[in-house]
């Protein structure tokens, strides 16, 4: 099997899947080389976004992925040598707020955008399911920031993220995707669970 061979076929879908899981799982146990692992899906999904499954606004994120990767590996080292003890929280119920309000105006300037660049200025392929597309992608922000600053509510938003996605894939017809983000869902109430112990465990 040649190069164009190997990356045609399914196998970069089954490696950026094991990236994936791995990753989340050592992030679920709040171990940093989570992020690193996570630096790698995220290139490979950003190339199969754009090149196989023509999802616009999942291409961009993945790409972005990359630094907000680096960003969360370093605030996590960073913080993880203070003496305070960095560890899970809640938002405060104002905060909470905010940010629900902030997700909904994002995803709503996200689509507009991208439905602008597409069907407007005719710079981008029309994109497919523009809204459900927007959703996770800005979703998939806001859950980054929150889980490199450990704030419980970014499972929330990872749970949100992998129903959809699972939506998403299976229109598209990729069941290795769907397969992985029904392993997210998974992973995210077990990473919920986790860092809630851990959370309770650090008051006591």
């Amino acid at each position: 099997m040649n190069w164009q061979e190997f990356l045609a076929g399914q196998a970069p879908e089954y490696i950026g899947t094991v990236l994936a899981v791995v990753s989340v799982i050592c992030i679920a146990r709040q171990k940093m080389l989570g992020w690193p692992l996570g630096i790698l899906w995220a290139a490979i999904s950003a190339w199969l976004a754009f090149t196989r499954w023509h999802l616009f606004s999942d291409g961009v994120l993945y790409i972005s992925y990359i630094p907000l990767q680096l960003y969360s590996w370093w605030t996590w080292w960073r913080k993880g040598t203070m003496q305070q003890l960095f560890r899970p929280t809640w938002l405060k119920p104002r905060q909470q707020m905010a940010l629900a309000t902030g997700v909904i105006l994002a995803v709503v300037l996200w689509g507009q955008g991208v439905k602008f660049l597409a069907h407007d200025l005719h710079w981008i392929a029309p994109p497919a399911l523009l809204w459900r597309d927007a959703t996770t992608t800005v979703l998939n922000y806001f859950a980054q920031v929150l889980q490199a600053q450990k704030r419980m509510e970014n499972w929330v938003g990872w749970l949100l993220v992998n129903v959809l996605g699972i939506h998403i894939y299976a229109i598209q017809g990729s069941h290795v995707y769907v397969a992985q983000y029904g392993f997210f869902l998974l992973l995210g109430l077990y990473g919920a669970w986790a860092w809630y112990r851990a959370m309770k465990e650090d008051a006591v």
